[in-house]
């Protein structure tokens, strides 16, 4: 299970994962001793956040400055487990981060509440459809484990999760100590008030509902492999099986399967993640393409709906930029901008403006070259853009619609 932490900066992420890292035995005893050392060197009191430290010069900054991926077992599950930056400048990687979870910690100091990157995380998980989302309410131990402020911050947190139309009646809000263990793995005994589950129980009674999708296959590249053309890419749904009758859009190449290839050999299926070099009996296709089967293809597009947050600049109705989506790169133009949307609350700010700015979200339609995207809810994997202008990575966001009829 993918599991994404979110929530402002110094509000503990970090110390929780480590927490998850070292109640579950996942780190080894010379790793600790390790940590510790480096804790003394640096004159700074031992923290569990350490174990998540990919440079030594993030422990003078005291903050997490790159998206980091951990995995641990549970009694009942492995997880995948990904802290985000809370910075405002590293913001893009929490649309790298969270595309791909299962489930969502929402990570919220007792001590200073909701702030403004809580805001912004919240609508890029809405707008990311993670729909199961889990809130801790950390640092109980500075507030002396008390009730009435656990409460406080319950209803301040609510109110945020209401304007994004998440069930918070429904939700799960769990008051917990990363730094000293409370309501982790193990009940707290400074808690007796709260009677839900720990963040490890509450996780590991999530289950994910299995949905077959169809199968779409994204070309990388094309090699010469002993007079064999191979067409090298990543299954991203369903399978891929020898002898399938596939068809490649937006080329509109039609073949057969002949093999599917891997390193250590040839295969009769490939499934969802795996990445192959197939053999087809015939077509010339490229990179960008995307396959499926001839009775469910890919259908290319030239227009579609999606929602994204302008992570720097600003853009403007007409304006062309590149679009990637999977492994395609075409041209794109700005055709409408139906609604600017602030990235902090989701409110609609302004109907059918002529440009967005920095840290804006918008609604936006897109005309593009022949391209096959997938809608976000349905196929993720072919349902994130990013948008591109003179090099640079500006924008990214979600398909809502990929059809001409929105």
């Amino acid at each position: 299970m993918n599991v994404v932490l979110v929530g402002h900066v110094d509000h503990g992420k970090s110390t929780l994962i480590g927490r998850l890292l070292y109640d579950s035995e996942s780190i080894k005893d010379e790793r600790v001793e390790e940590i510790q050392k480096l804790a003394e060197e640096y004159k700074r009191k031992f923290e569990f956040a350490y174990f998540l430290d990919s440079f030594e010069d993030e422990l003078k900054e005291e903050r997490t400055i790159d998206t980091v991926s951990l995995m641990f077992k549970s009694k009942k599950n492995f997880y995948t487990i990904t802290d985000v930056p809370g910075h405002k400048e590293f913001i893009k990687n929490m649309l790298t981060g969270a595309s791909h979870a299962d489930v969502a910690v929402l990570v919220v100091s007792a001590e200073e509440g909701v702030q403004e990157q809580t805001r912004r995380h919240m609508f890029l998980l809405k707008m990311l459809g993670i729909k199961q989302v889990f809130v801790v309410v950390n640092k109980m131990d500075i507030e002396d484990y008390n009730k009435e402020r656990f409460e406080e911050e319950k209803e301040q947190i609510s109110t945020l999760l209401n304007s994004f139309d998440y069930p918070t009646k429904e939700m799960l809000f769990i008051p917990v100590s990363a730094m000293e263990g409370d309501n982790i793995y193990k009940y707290s005994e400074h808690m007796e008030w709260y009677d839900g589950p720990t963040l490890i129980d509450a996780l590991d009674g999530v289950t994910l509902k299995g949905k077959e999708k169809p199968l779409r296959f994204a070309v990388q590249d094309i090699y010469k492999v002993e007079d064999e053309e191979t067409i090298v890419g990543r299954v991203e749904s369903g399978i891929l099986r020898r002898a399938d009758n596939v068809v490649f859009e937006p080329s509109g190449v039609k073949a057969k399967v002949e093999k599917i290839n891997v390193f250590e050999g040839e295969l009769a299926e490939a499934k969802a993640g795996d990445s192959i070099g197939i053999i087809i009996n015939g077509g010339v296709v490229k990179r960008g393409d995307v396959l499926g089967l001839v009775e469910k293809p890919p259908k290319p597009t030239n227009e579609f709906l999606g929602e994204a947050v302008l992570l720097d600049k600003n853009l403007k109705k007409g304006e062309v930029v590149e679009i990637r989506c999977g492994t395609a790169k075409v041209s794109g133009e700005i055709k409408e901008i139906r609604e600017k949307i602030d990235s902090e609350t989701g409110a609609v700010l302004e109907s059918n403006p002529e440009e967005i700015n920095e840290h804006d979200a918008a609604t936006i339609v897109f005309a593009t070259e022949p391209l096959v995207v997938e809608e976000f809810a349905e196929i993720p994997e072919l349902g994130r853009f990013v948008l591109v202008k003179n090099s640079k990575n500006i924008g990214a966001g979600v398909v809502l619609s990929a059809t001409l009829s929105f």
